[in-house]
């Protein structure tokens, strides 16, 4: 089969596993830390001295590498950037087996065949193996690529493909969004205070903890992806650790601040002092299950690279309920229940139990991966230490990316503060909203990521312009079924989280603003999709932070505070960021050069080889 191989590769799992996701009452980040690294930034070749299994590692791992895996190198999306790149090594490797990841790719391929009459029908392939049926169907869309065979796709095909895979991710990113929601539901029925406390605690903690946690875990999605795939097995597992460790040293002094100064602190930035004092007890019990959190993602990063996805997924399924039934029980109920307290330590426990199920799942799965064979058993103390500079090398970019994501909304919840107690609250129950209904759209766009980024790899741009614009027709759907959502059950959602007359006026009277937001938020997922595809996450990542930070947040600050417009201020705001972005991010996808993208990413691919 001709080397340069033009098979899809990317998932729309594996894609779901690179965006940054919120513990907190903000939307997730679409654009991932590694998505900025170059082939070079993410190579593990310069680390310096390492020892003996790192040292496997190096020269030469690449080289085997492209040998024992021809056709994974060369099968990565054309799309591909540092740090996906790095990790497609491994997932590609799998590409013989009959996992769900291969199937899913081999059904769109083979779909495209049937609609092009290059496969007469899925009949032909009913009585051969299944090993039979996979080798025919990479083998005539090989044939036809080097061909020169045109292989379009239709509008009807196109819309199937992206609602099929975006179903899936709707599902898992509610799932998420509720560990979140839980808290907020309960705590609004204790009182307006307690609302407000969690909500500002909660943004503490993401913005001095979670992100950055997020942000330095990131360097194992390089690391360990370019370990795994070179065949180095057990230095996976030394990462896993060193990483893990490091984190824990780095945050024990925060950790310390959260317990014994944060009332303090936040009464310089914060003028009610009760606030301050409900959002310190959240930090302090919070604090408990920042192990737990750090073990996660650490642990979710050690089995991604291995090409498991879905076990996160799995973990969620039993947390999720479970922390909602715990947040029931510990805050609302009367015979169990401790009050505002009960929030915090539900969260803390959360994160140990979903830290425990990823360690039983790699412990019990009978996945055919084994991820156990990466792990060869505790760290030596020697060993924390070494190389971490190029560890900490590749996370501050992560650290920096999602900081800046998180810190954007955050910073609304600041500006709330300082309107009232009411305001606070109400801007919190506005927030969760906005969030989960961000959820359908963003599904759309990973979808729509994905499928972009694999037509770029087969060189086929027109099926990208194709995508493109039925990714849009969807979202400008999901943005109308949102927008009639929104402002037809205003009264009811206001209702649902809070009794305080006050409160449910403010959400009233500012939902018709999140409605009509739906819009543009839509527009904006899905051409951040699209960019993300073409392999233009970099001017999406700074068209998002240029339309937060230097219009969104300093508009957001005028209209409220100088224009006298309260909480409807915050939103015309973010509105107007919105606009910008969809309006320079559609610009960005319709106007490329999609010769110059492939030739790019063809570029890139090279480079990956080489490192």
């Amino acid at each position: 089969m001709a080397p340069q191989s033009k098979q899809f590769t990317h998932s729309t799992t594996e894609r779901r596993s690179s965006v940054i996701h919120s513990n907190g009452i903000i939307k997730p980040g679409f654009f991932s830390p590694v998505d900025y690294l170059t082939p070079e930034e993410a190579t593990v070749d310069d680390i310096g001295p390492l020892e003996d299994d790192e040292n496997r590692n190096q020269r030469g791992s690449d080289s085997e590498l492209s040998r024992k895996s021809l056709k994974s190198i060369n099968r990565r999306s054309y799309g591909a950037t540092g740090g996906q790149g790095a990790g497609e090594h491994q997932k590609a490797a799998h590409r013989g087996s009959r996992n769900s990841y291969t199937r899913d790719l081999l059904e769109e391929e083979r779909d495209l065949l049937v609609d092009n009459k290059l496969l007469t029908d899925d009949a032909e392939l009913t009585d051969v193996p299944e090993e039979e049926q996979e080798q025919r169907i990479m083998e005539t869309w090989e044939t036809a690529i080097e061909s020169g065979k045109t292989i379009t796709t239709t509008y009807r095909r196109e819309c199937q493909v992206l609602l099929k895979n975006a179903f899936p991710l709707v599902f898992t990113f509610v799932l998420q969004n509720s560990l979140s929601l839980a808290s907020v539901f309960t705590t609004s029925h204790l009182g307006i205070k307690e609302l407000g406390g969690i909500t500002l605690g909660s943004m503490t903690a993401n913005i001095f903890g979670f992100a950055a946690i997020q942000g330095l875990c990131t360097c194992l999605d390089t690391l360990c992806s370019q370990a795994y795939g070179a065949g180095n097995k057990h230095l996976v597992g030394i990462l896993l650790q060193r990483c893990a460790i490091i984190t824990l040293i780095f945050f024990t002094p925060v950790l310390c601040v959260w317990w014994f100064f944060s009332e303090s602190i936040l009464a310089v930035f914060i003028p009610e002092r009760e606030l301050c004092r409900l959002a310190a007890n959240y930090l302090k019990i919070v604090s408990i299950g920042v192990p737990g959190f750090i073990f996660f993602e650490c642990g979710k990063r050690f089995l991604q690279c291995q090409g498991i996805f879905h076990a996160s997924t799995i973990v969620l399924l039993f947390c999720a309920p479970f922390n909602a039934i715990m947040n029931y029980i510990l805050v609302l109920d009367k015979r169990l229940g401790i009050g505002y307290i009960g929030a915090p330590i539900s969260v803390a426990l959360n994160y140990w139990l979903m830290a425990l199920g990823l360690m039983a799942y790699t412990a019990f799965t009978k996945h055919k991966v084994e991820p156990r064979s990466c792990w060869g058993g505790f760290i030596k103390p020697d060993q924390v230490f070494k190389n971490w500079r190029k560890m900490f090398g590749l996370a501050l970019p992560g650290v920096i990316m999602v900081e800046a994501e998180f810190l954007g909304f955050e910073l609304l919840t600041i500006f709330a503060s300082h309107l009232g107690t009411n305001e606070l609250g109400a801007q919190s129950i506005i927030s969760t909203v906005a969030s989960l209904a961000y959820q359908v759209p963003f599904s759309i766009s990973i979808s729509t990521s994905t499928r972009v980024a694999n037509f770029i790899g087969a060189s086929m741009y027109k099926n990208c312009i194709v995508t493109c614009k039925v990714s849009l027709l969807l979202s400008f759907a999901a943005s109308l079924l949102n927008l009639t959502t929104i402002y037809s059950l205003r009264f009811h959602i206001a209702r649902a989280f809070s009794k305080d007359a006050d409160v449910v006026s403010l959400v009233v009277s500012i939902l018709p603003l999140l409605a009509f937001m739906q819009i543009f938020d839509a527009f904006n997922a899905c051409t951040a999709g699209c960019l993300r595809g073409q392999g233009q996450q970099k001017i999406g990542g700074y068209i998002n932070v240029l339309a937060f930070y230097c219009i969104g947040i300093p508009m957001s600050y005028f209209l409220t505070f100088n224009c006298k417009l309260g909480m409807a201020g915050l939103w015309y705001g973010i509105i107007s960021a919105l606009i910008f972005m969809s309006i320079c991010q559609s610009y960005a996808v319709f106007s490329c050069n999609w010769g110059e993208i492939i030739k790019a990413a063809k570029s890139r691919n090279a480079e990956h080889d080489r490192v």
